[in-house]
């Protein structure tokens, strides 16, 4: 009778608990979705803001980085330098927000990274009107809807009253945006 291999033993010891922790977990899903509730409407309308509110803090952050680097008309720097400053003081609030909830800060939506890589290819005037179009006043008026809604609506006094707080800074940003270049688009909105 032909004794097994060292290697082929361990194979079929390692086979064997693979295949009790994946019956196990097989075991452990269906109970866990059927215990499983769906969040409160308004818990889903706070978290979901986060998660845009902090995609969109990253995104103007990051490309406020390059504005400083890639451009030469001081509206923008000083613009960019006002979106850094901002970011510096909101983020680690931003971070403990999501942080409470479980939540991780998440990446750049396809759009905005498409933006980024645009900026990075860009200079000079071309550069100038992207970042303010794309970053600054797109970005504010979903930021500014998004806060306002939040702070209509949300239940957590918390979220609520950050939200409040952060609406002049995002309002000031969007309104200096025009002023960086006179001929950008106000989208036919003003930021109250």
């Amino acid at each position: 009778m032909p004794r097994p291999s060292l290697p082929a033993l361990a194979a079929a010891v390692l086979f064997t608990l693979v295949s009790a922790g994946a019956a196990a977990a097989q075991a452990y899903a269906p109970s866990a979705a059927a215990q499983a509730k769906p969040l409160p409407t308004v818990q889903r309308l706070e978290r979901r803001f986060l998660q845009i509110a902090a995609a969109n803090l990253r995104f103007e952050a990051e490309a406020s980085r390059l504005a400083q680097d890639r451009t030469n008309n001081p509206a923008v720097k000083d613009l960019a330098s006002t979106l850094l400053s901002r970011q510096q003081t909101v983020q680690p609030e931003m971070l403990r927000l999501l942080h409470v909830r479980g939540m991780a800060p998440p990446m750049p939506s396809n759009r905005q990274s498409k933006v980024l890589k645009q900026l990075g290819k860009l200079n000079g005037a071309k550069f100038d009107r992207l970042f303010v179009d794309e970053v600054v006043l797109t970005s504010a008026q979903a930021d500014i809807a998004n806060y306002e809604k939040v702070a209509a609506q949300a239940e957590d006094p918390v979220l609520k009253a950050w939200a409040e707080r952060q609406l002049p800074s995002l309002r000031f940003s969007y309104a200096k945006a025009g002023k960086a270049l006179p001929s950008a688009s106000l989208r036919g909105q003003r930021a109250v």
